[in-house]
């Protein structure tokens, strides 16, 4: 199956493939070449829109005011972009620490790919009441981007496999850690309660 086209439908089956079978999948997406605004374009924006999309229900569930659910939409939506985006910037900055001279759109493809399934399990624990079992594993299961962080580090980056776990734990850390704190940035900026 071909990802080129814009369709939403192809970044569900992509983030379903990276969920169930994310070895072969890193195998399918590490020829493919991307610039960073097509991974966007692409790819982020459509899984994190539906994933804020989810968040925005769930707050409107709980809350039952379409106002505060809108500004959870836009603030989920804002932040993990921002969050996804500056968490790249910053691997590529840190990347001579590892010995590794490679082109930005690869760590970008390595980010963007691997925390979709991140982004997913965090507008899902919105569904549910806050420190709910249900919302808890949801929050648990957004650490299984960490996994496919890690299997997607062997076919794209040329990495020592000694450095390959200092390397993928800074990327977990920055990509774990952004979103949220854009999330509360932004949450006081609109002064909207904070959910997690």
């Amino acid at each position: 199956m071909s990802y080129k086209s814009k369709s939403i439908l192809n970044s569900i089956f992509r983030l379903r493939n990276l969920f169930l079978t994310p070895k072969q999948e890193w195998e399918r997406i590490t020829p493919e070449e991307y610039k960073t605004s097509e991974l966007f374009l692409k790819f982020a924006f459509p899984i994190i829109a539906i994933s804020s999309l989810i968040s925005g229900i769930g707050i409107f569930i709980h809350s039952k005011n379409l106002l505060t659910a809108i500004s959870y939409f836009f603030v989920d939506f804002l932040s993990l972009n921002l969050g996804l985006y500056c968490a790249a910037k910053i691997i590529i900055l840190l990347t001579p620490n590892f010995q590794l001279k490679i082109k930005p759109d690869v760590i970008f493809k390595l980010v963007i790919f691997s925390a979709s399934v991140l982004c997913i399990f965090h507008g899902s624990a919105n569904l549910f009441t806050a420190k709910s079992f249900l919302n808890q594993l949801c929050l648990i299961f957004e650490l299984y981007f960490i996994r496919i962080l890690w299997l997607g580090t062997a076919p794209l980056l040329p990495i020592a496999e000694n450095k390959r776990p200092g390397f993928t734990i800074m990327a977990s850390l920055l990509i774990l850690v952004l979103p949220l704190i854009f999330e509360r940035m932004f949450s006081i900026l609109f002064k909207l309660p904070v959910t997690i």
